[in-house]
């Protein structure tokens, strides 16, 4: 089998010849690039090159994102400008305008946001004038290019962006003014939600027409930030729409759970979501890998080993204990991979020697 079919045994719930490691690189293979600190063996090579040579799987969103892609309406203007360490984006609508403002991080391999488009409740309608008027489509071309590239490494998956009370968090207000603005304004933060599942209509939509068998929710859970009321309210609702509606074209679902989920856990059964991607257990989170097991039930585990395990900190054999703990405690169900992603500073020969477990691992 390739990894391809293997990916598609784990949901089909059938057997495979063997488990898949896929840890996430990308972080790694960017900021050791930019910073000249790859591993000397590794200096001018591709990162598909790296992946081969660890016999490890890629995530293949890291390809296919940009397959869907959004086309502001006709009188909407965006424009975004970088100036040293600074990314402004900025929308001009009849209604009004917004400003995002971003800074480099990571030798400018990823970025922040420090300024949200939301500042206040009278920008809503800005937003929502923007929402309403956005359409998406679908890049035909450029998956059958990605597909190509990746050849057998990965099944094709799509990443669709944060939902509900999470996009208006993550995306456009930020934690603390968006918490502020739910306790005064919440009918007005509730017509807002409101429009994100109308523009959330348009794209899942056009994401059911696609080729992809496996849609993930990159929604960033934590409960320090979603909150099992907040879950429940908003978030659990989303979940169990748009995985029906995915569900009826024949799609997995997968949601990013990456951050500190004990409180949200017992919801995640209510979901329709078929499986969790990169929950970290302790100590980089705050669930075991057996309360993890028991909170999941039947559902599937993406990744799994916590990040931290890969820096120099932390001892091979007590990486490899923790990768055959997880193996036993979540085998066949479970595509195990880092949570949330390897470290710039981890040491790429333990991602090597923790694929030599999966692979040897009997199923």
């Amino acid at each position: 089998m390739n990894n391809r079919e293997r990916t598609i045994a784990v949901f089909d719930r059938k057997r495979s010849d063997r488990l898949l490691w896929q840890p996430r690189l990308h972080h790694w293979y960017d900021v050791n690039k930019a910073r000249g600190t790859l591993p000397k063996k590794y200096e001018g090579w591709d990162i598909l090159a790296i992946y081969d040579d660890l016999d490890a799987s890629p995530r293949a969103y890291h390809y296919f994102n940009d397959t869907i892609r959004c086309i502001e309406g006709d009188d909407v203007q965006l424009k975004v400008k970088e100036d040293g360490d600074r990314i402004c984006s900025k929308y001009k609508t009849p209604k009004g305008s917004l400003t995002q403002v971003e800074r480099k991080t990571e030798y400018g391999t990823a970025s922040l946001r420090i300024e949200y488009f939301l500042k206040n409740v009278e920008d809503f309608q800005v937003l929502a004038y923007i929402l309403t008027h956005q359409t998406f489509e679908f890049d035909k071309n450029l998956y059958d290019e990605r597909r190509d590239l990746l050849g057998d490494r990965s099944e094709p998956i799509v990443t669709v962006p944060w939902g509900s009370i999470q996009r208006f968090f993550i995306a456009y207000m930020g934690f603390r003014n968006g918490i502020i603005a739910l306790w005064k304004h919440r009918p007005d933060v509730e017509k807002l939600l409101q429009t994100f599942g109308e523009n959330d209509d348009e794209r899942f939509n056009l994401v059911r027409k696609t080729p992809f068998k496996i849609v993930n929710f990159g929604d960033n859970i934590d409960e320090g930030l979603c909150s099992p009321p907040l879950f429940e309210r908003y978030m659990l609702p989303y979940y169990r729409r748009r995985t029906k509606e995915l569900h009826d074209t024949g799609k997995f679902c997968t949601s990013h759970w990456d951050g500190k989920i004990r409180k949200v856990l017992p919801f995640a059964g209510g979901t329709g979501l078929d499986g969790l991607e990169c929950v970290p257990p302790e100590p980089q989170g705050n669930v075991t890998p057996e309360e993890l097991r028991e909170g999941l039930k039947d559902m599937i585990l993406v990744d799994g080993i916590p990040a931290t395990h890969f820096l120099p900190l932390v001892k091979e054999d007590e990486l490899k204990a923790f990768a055959y703990r997880m193996l036993d405690l979540f085998a066949p169900r479970i595509i195990l991979g880092i949570s949330d992603m390897l470290p710039p500073d981890g040491d790429i020969e333990k991602v090597r020697m923790v694929g030599e477990i999966v692979a040897d691992y009997e199923i």
